[in-house]
């Protein structure tokens, strides 16, 4: 792996060196089980201090992407707690709920179908997990995947009602959210008694195969939102790694509304047009499905979802 570290960036080194492990696990440059670049071999790359790419690493382990291991390094892994502690509350608080209903002569089977219906309607009014993401439209279809495949009630929120929908709940409210933006959400609520929960997102496997499948000798535009120059130096880096057609040449350009999209789609220098999630849903839906246009659609990745499915206290 080759990092791009601007040594006169306003980001250290070491926010660079985090952010760029985390984009490189989302394209599916790193995945489970993989291991890293020692620290040392870092320091001779990019002339950092191996005592700051120590402290990147450190970062990426609490934000739970991977794991240090004495002998075998740095290897990507999101550590799934135990579900063994969660399961033998529940047992005991089962317990009690079926003892004390026996006693008031109620039939524990009719009423845990009662408490079923109350519980949704509370989760209803008052969500306990929240999916956090850029736009209504990615929140709200994560949101529902994962209700789906939870079979709890799961909210999609936006990075912007994050603070609101905090102060409404309670403190035991379980914010989801993607491995790159986690440490964001974090720190847009320092003083929230709110678990802010990682879950690893990746490039989906159709994304990956249709940018294999650009032709040799294009020109690909990527359409983003403001970043970092050393962040999206090293995106279009990772994602030229991921074109496989010789002679493709990707440029970049801030997205600036519909209107100045549409005009780029009449310009006949660029083949393909690179649209990533935060850009994707301010794309009207019947351009979608023009060919020139390639979604950089996330995907979750299942072992992340089953470690934050224990953290979030849901039961299987």
């Amino acid at each position: 792996m080759e990092f791009n570290i601007e040594k006169h960036s306003s980001t250290p080194a070491i926010k660079q060196i985090e952010e760029q492990i985390k984009f490189a696990v989302m394209m599916g440059i790193f995945r489970n089980g993989d291991t890293l670049p020692s620290i040392r071999d870092i320091e001779k790359q990019t002339g950092v201090h191996h005592s700051q790419i120590h402290k990147a690493y450190l970062a990426l382990r609490r934000s739970g992407l991977l794991v240090l291991t004495r002998g075998k390094g740095s290897v990507i892994s999101t550590a799934t707690d135990s579900p063994r502690l969660i399961n033998e509350k529940c047992f005991k608080l089962s317990q009690k709920i079926i003892s004390r209903t026996r006693q008031m002569g109620i039939s524990p089977t009719a009423f845990a179908r009662y408490l079923s219906r109350q519980a949704q309607e509370s989760e209803r009014k008052l969500p306990l997990i929240s999916y956090v993401d850029d736009t209504e439209e990615i929140a709200g279809q994560t949101a529902a995947e994962i209700s789906n495949l939870w079979q709890v009630h799961v909210k999609g929120i936006t990075y912007q009602d994050l603070k609101s929908a905090a102060s409404k709940g309670g403190p035991a409210q379980r914010f989801l959210v993607n491995h790159i933006m986690c440490e964001h959400v974090r720190s847009m609520l320092p003083k929230k008694k709110s678990s802010i929960i990682p879950v690893e997102v990746r490039a989906s496997e159709l994304t990956i195969r249709l940018l294999s499948e650009i032709k040799p000798d294009s020109s690909v535009l990527l359409i983003h939102l403001p970043q970092p120059s050393h962040r999206l130096r090293y995106m279009i880096a990772q994602l030229q790694q991921l074109v496989k057609a010789p002679g493709v040449r990707i440029s970049s350009t801030l997205f600036r509304g519909v209107s100045a999209f549409n005009n780029l789609l009449k310009d006949s220098r660029y083949d393909y047009y690179l649209v990533g999630p935060g850009v994707r849903g301010s794309i009207p839906r019947e351009l979608r499905n023009n060919p020139r246009i390639l979604l950089i659609a996330p995907q979750l990745d299942p072992t992340s979802l089953e470690a934050a499915r224990i953290r979030a206290g849901v039961v299987i």
